[in-house]
């Protein structure tokens, strides 16, 4: 399968021939002053903004803002991102030391990254940096915490 830019490359939108004609039937036109420092400065805000991922298409939730909800007794959940009315969920789970439920499938893949603490599905130990997948449909067995959690999971709130 060939590579974007080899497709931008081999179509371009315009003929060079036509690009060139418009590049020479352009005129210099002389802006007021300050109608050149308003589009100088609008297009500086614009840079900068990307460059800070403030523009449309970026989100920012800091450790100390957004809102834990209690999901389940002893666990508590911030939700980063929804992708629409999917139930398809990015967020952060926090769990008490002790905390533990059921084993259950799951309606999406599932990723998760463990931050903090260690927790067990069934069998499986993950400790803080350790990343894990469940494909979707897939059971795991129960899930428990001696110390204390904080994942990152993408996935579906367990029903």
């Amino acid at each position: 399968m060939p590579k974007r830019d080899d497709i931008n490359a081999a179509a371009p939108v315009l003929d060079e021939d036509i690009l060139q004609l418009l590049a020479e039937a352009q005129e210099e036109v002389e802006l007021p002053a300050e109608l050149e420092a308003r589009m100088r400065n609008n297009l500086l805000t614009k840079v900068a903004q990307e460059e800070a991922g403030m523009l449309p298409g970026f989100k920012t939730i800091r450790a100390a803002e957004g809102e834990w909800i209690e999901a389940l007794p002893g666990a508590r959940i911030k939700i980063l991102h929804q992708e629409g009315n999917s139930g398809l969920l990015t967020y952060l789970a926090r769990l008490d030391p002790g905390f533990e439920m059921p084993g259950h499938p799951h309606p999406f893949d599932e990723e998760c990254i463990m931050l903090e603490g260690e927790l067990w599905f069934g069998d499986l130990h993950l400790k803080a940096g350790d990343y894990h997948f469940a494909a979707k449909g897939v059971y795991h067995g129960k899930l428990r915490t001696e110390t204390g959690a904080l994942a990152f999971l993408k996935g579906a709130l367990p029903a």
